[in-house]
Parts: structure tokens; sequence; C-alpha cells
């Protein structure tokens, strides 16, 4: 049903943290701003890691600038893709999962749909669905 995606990396300035992960030999994509969840994001790559996302807030009211201010750059989510993300939403919600956020189209990722999902003992995680 879930199959992993990317992590998400809450961080202050995108491109000073993007210069630690290239001098590792990761590859960046160009950054986009997504005005919908008001963040910068790039997404890294490097064969044998982890896809990583890195998300930068527009503003002080984004969640992920709550997290850089009590958690500092850090692992802010995973992302599973799924393959209807409906049916995602419904199992996780009756594994006590609260959803942050309807379906909505993603910029940075084609326009794939996308939701956030939280639970105290698993933490916030995506949801992206395979096809737009």
């Amino acid at each position: 049903m879930l199959t992993f995606h990317h992590i998400g990396i809450a961080c202050r300035d995108i491109t000073k943290t993007q210069d630690f992960y290239l001098h590792m030999g990761y590859t960046a994509s160009p950054i986009v701003e997504d005005p919908v969840q008001h963040v910068r994001i790039s997404f890294l790559e490097k064969e044998g890691a982890p896809r990583l996302e890195l998300l930068e807030p527009l503003d002080e009211k984004n969640p992920v600038a709550r997290t850089l201010a009590t958690a500092g750059v850090s692992p802010y989510h995973i992302c599973y893709e799924v393959e209807d993300i409906e049916a995602a939403i419904a199992e996780l919600r009756s594994q006590r999962f609260l959803l942050v956020n309807d379906p909505v189209q993603a910029c940075a990722m084609d326009n794939k749909r996308i939701a956030f999902l939280y639970q105290k003992n698993t933490g916030l995680i995506e949801l992206v669905e395979a096809q737009p």
C-alpha cells in the first residue's frame, strides 16, 4: 500500500542546506515555490541514498516555520507514494491518523495530489498519489 518516496527536511535557507548535500554527491532539482503550501522546495537525489525534499517556509505561519522554531533544521516528514490517495487516507484514519489537510495538487510533484496525516506514535507523513 505505501511505497517510500522521500524524507522531507525543514530548513531555514534552502540554498545553504542544499550546499551540504551537493558536496556529499547529491544532485538537486530546481527550487520551486509552492504558493498552496507556502514553501520553497527542492528535491535531492543520489544513487543508493534516499530521496530528500528540502522545505523552506515562505512565512512564519507555515507549519515548517513552527518546526524550525522548536527543533531547528531537522527531518519533518516521511512521504509515501500510493495508488489511491482516498483509500490510503481511509486506511490510515482507521489507524487513528488525523488528516491534516485534504488532498491538494503539488506543483513540485508534477501536480500529483498530496495529503498530510499525523499520528502521535508515528509523526507526520505525506501521501503522494502515483498518478496526477
